[in-house]
């Protein structure tokens, strides 16, 4: 193999001196502009242009260039070198300006320098730099190649091999440009664009990649023709080179997709180091216009509509839970309406709305009525004014949902539902008002958690209307109205924790201060109720079970997982049951979270240097795992949603037949179509989450780190974690499935 590796490589002329023509051009240009412009030409520009150049004769150079003759991986690992390495780094290196000061004056001045001011050639340019046209050139050089004609012609034919590879550096420097839009472009595109153009980049590698690692033929019957020195299979070659693509491109598009979202937001300034300003100084974001469903919510009829149509809902589920057929759970509604719709509508609406659900969640419709028979006549045990208790909740609810199957038990699924509002009645009936949302409901705190996430929030319109208020209706409420329910002072308030979208301040407000407004995504994680407060332990733990509780309830449903939990069992002696079940998911809750977020604490502050202490640094930075939780929620569920999208109709056609016999048929249950791409969204939204995460990661590192320095320091093992979440998430979705579906 060593002497493989040296009697490999090649210095063909019309390799090696463009090469090396390009770095001396460079070389010498960069020597000029870092006496003139050292703020545009720092060191590590130079280092990356020529570790571009070096890995484009890596790739075309070195033994893997005839290794690629034997095995399609080898020839995957030459293209993602061409494609998703040197490209990026070469532009990074802020080439252009160098390349031209490098060359010989007369020769820039006499012919280059008209040329590249000529106008017919800015138009040509300015069309092949627009995004969508780079994409479309990108994908079809990429599929046009690996057409099994097309390549097996560059396999045999040496002048097919060069133009095979040039044409995906030049399809590659393209897409990469539009991209990164380097030095000196005058008006960059937003960063957002861009953001998007990765994500179809993205998208495309996936797809492609997918098709070579799942499939059951071989495309290049050359391969197969040709004996390799390691005996590799052809088809076992060709499923592995997909898979390495898939996870090479993927995870150069989101190393693109950090570092632009992290240079937007700071060209936004959004993370500059927050400096406290005083009351009188403070200032919101504009507010967005008011929309109908914002109006909508204030009108407390339509409020109490929304909420009674739900509890109808609701009580269907029960009854058919109770009374319907238990199995198969497909054509009851207690295992359809929750399951299938009702988690991942809710996830959308975060998103899109925020707390939403919440503000119509039918549980609190009984709490005025409980407070009239019961009398409230306990104070909550301060001891329980936390999150531990609702953690505690979050918990018995996976517990129950993994162990005892509650997404295929209606009975059980309808017991929890009956039990959750028998919980609320109770505890608003002896407790203050607010008591349940506050500090004992799961679900709610699920949405406190996420909707920090969402682009919505309850806020004064203005912090001026109100700074003569003395009644503090909106917390205390008045004669007519009820003030907030979980005790928030709206001009303190920051972000969505505890609010639950009633809209009681708004309709408490003497001056109609209140709306929702437009806020940054994200903004407020890591951030308490109000300002100047950070998350307390409770809250930072829930924040963790409901990350790691994403991942876990992905991969109950992961035939690698569920036969490993088998195999275990097997050799432990232990017989399948629910208390062997019951062990394995609180080793999985408890055992790798708390190993993995303690050692990127202590880590972190051991790297950063930092003199806040691991549980502080724990605190502060584990918030920013819960964009990539939302993500793996978001991916899982909404997978169910769309593959059971009209899963309701035979439930329904059931529940009407068991009424009607004579009226309606019973319907027949089965799959009516087949999504093949949902892996691939699933694999783009998990992408984005992680992307999220390392940017607000970053942006929480910022605010308790002296410097910038330390501040990636103490943010690197938190994305190294966030990265690893994602890596094991993207195992669970390309793996095959033991249940997927509600549909059977």
């Amino acid at each position: 193999m060593i002497a493989w590796l040296g009697a490999g490589w090649t210095f063909a002329p019309s390799l090696v001196l463009p090469a090396l023509a390009a770095a001396w051009l460079y070389l010498r240009g960069y020597r000029l502009l870092r006496q003139q412009s050292p703020q545009h030409f720092q060191p590590w520009r130079r280092n990356l242009f020529l570790l571009g150049l070096a890995l484009i004769f890596v790739a075309l150079g070195s033994p893997l260039d005839g290794a690629a003759d034997l095995l399609l991986l080898a020839h995957m690992v030459q293209h993602w070198l061409l494609i998703m390495l040197a490209p990026p780094l070469i532009w990074l290196g802020a080439p252009v300006v160098p390349l031209l000061r490098g060359l010989p004056s007369d020769l820039l001045g006499a012919g280059v320098g008209p040329l590249l001011a000529s106008p017919r050639l800015r138009r040509v340019l300015s069309v092949l730099t627009h995004p969508a046209l780079a994409l479309g050139i990108f994908t079809g050089v990429t599929w046009a190649w690996h057409a099994p004609a097309a390549y097996q012609w560059a396999l045999v034919s040496r002048a097919a091999h060069d133009l095979e590879h040039a044409s995906f550096l030049a399809a590659s420097l393209l897409l990469w440009y539009c991209i990164l839009e380097p030095w000196p472009v005058r008006r960059p595109r937003p960063f957002t664009t861009r953001l998007l153009l990765v994500a179809g980049a993205g998208l495309v590698n996936s797809i492609f990649s997918a098709s070579f690692a799942f499939s059951g033929r071989v495309f290049y019957p050359l391969y197969a023709q040709i004996a390799n020195p390691w005996l590799i299979p052809a088809l076992e070659d060709q499923n592995t080179a997909g898979a390495f693509m898939w996870i090479g491109g993927s995870l150069a598009m989101i190393a693109a997709a950090v570092g632009l979202t992290l240079s937007g937001l700071a060209s936004s300034g959004t993370l500059r180091r927050p400096v406290a300003p005083a009351r009188a100084r403070l200032q919101r974001p504009a507010p967005g216009a008011s929309s109908a469903l914002a109006r909508l919510l204030t009108r407390r009829r339509a409020r109490r509509l929304l909420q009674w149509i739900l509890a109808g809902l609701a009580a269907v589920v029960i009854l058919d839970g109770l009374l319907g057929p238990e199995l198969p759970s497909s054509l009851n509604l207690a295992g359809v309406l929750p399951w299938t719709y009702g988690r991942s509508l809710s996830l959308i609406l975060l998103l899109s709305w925020g707390n939403f659900f919440c503000g119509v969640c039918p549980l609190t419709l009984s709490r005025r009525l409980a407070g009239r028979l019961l009398g409230r006549p306990f104070r909550w045990p301060k001891r329980l004014q936390n999150k531990w208790l609702s953690a505690a909740l979050f918990v018995v609810y996976l517990w129950s949902y993994e162990v005892l199957g509650l997404w295929d038990w209606p009975a059980a699924t309808a017991v929890w539902i009956l039990g959750l509002f028998g919980l609320c009645f109770l505890v608003e009936g002896l407790f203050p008002r607010g008591t349940f949302c506050r500090y004992v409901c799961p679900v709610g705190q699920f949405q406190f958690v996420q909707a920090t996430l969402s682009p919505r929030e309850v806020a004064p319109l203005s912090l001026a209307g109100c700074a003569g208020c003395q009644t503090r209706d909106c917390l205390l409420g008045n004669a007519e109205e009820p003030g907030c329910p979980t005790g928030l002072y709206l001009p303190a308030k920051t972000g969505n924790l505890d609010c639950t979208f009633c809209m009681d301040c708004a309709r408490a407000c003497p001056r109609d201060n209140v709306g929702v407004i437009s806020v940054r995504p994200g903004a407020s994680l890591g951030r308490g109720r109000a300002r100047g407060q950070g998350w307390g332990l409770d809250l930072t733990v829930l924040a963790g079970l409901f990350v790691w509780g994403a991942f876990v309830n992905a991969m109950a449903m992961s035939a690698p997982f569920v036969h490993a939990q088998a195999g275990l069992a097997a050799r432990l002696g232990f017989a399948p049951s629910a208390g062997f079940a019951s062990a394995v998911l609180g080793v999985a809750l408890v055992g790798p979270p708390l190993v993995l977020t303690v050692a990127a604490a202590g880590f972190g502050r051991v790297l950063g240097g930092s003199r806040i202490s691991a549980l502080a640094g724990l605190r502060a930075l584990l918030p920013g795992l819960v964009p990539l939780g939302f993500a793996m929620w978001l991916a899982h569920l909404g997978f169910h949603l769309l593959t059971g999208l009209f899963s309701v109709l035979p439930a329904l056609g059931r529940a009407l037949h068991d009424l009607a016999p004579d009226h309606f048929s019973r319907p027949e249950i089965g799959m009516p179509y087949t999504l093949g791409w949902t892996v691939d969204l699933q694999l783009t939204i998990l992408g984005l989450g992680l992307v999220v995460s390392i940017a607000v990661l970053w942006r929480l590192s910022r605010e308790v780190a002296v410097s910038p320095v330390r501040a990636l320091a103490l943010a690197a093992p938190w994305s190294l974690l966030a990265a690893g979440l994602w890596a094991l998430g993207a195992f669970i979705f390309v793996s095959p499935m033991a249940m997927r579906g509600m549909m059977g």
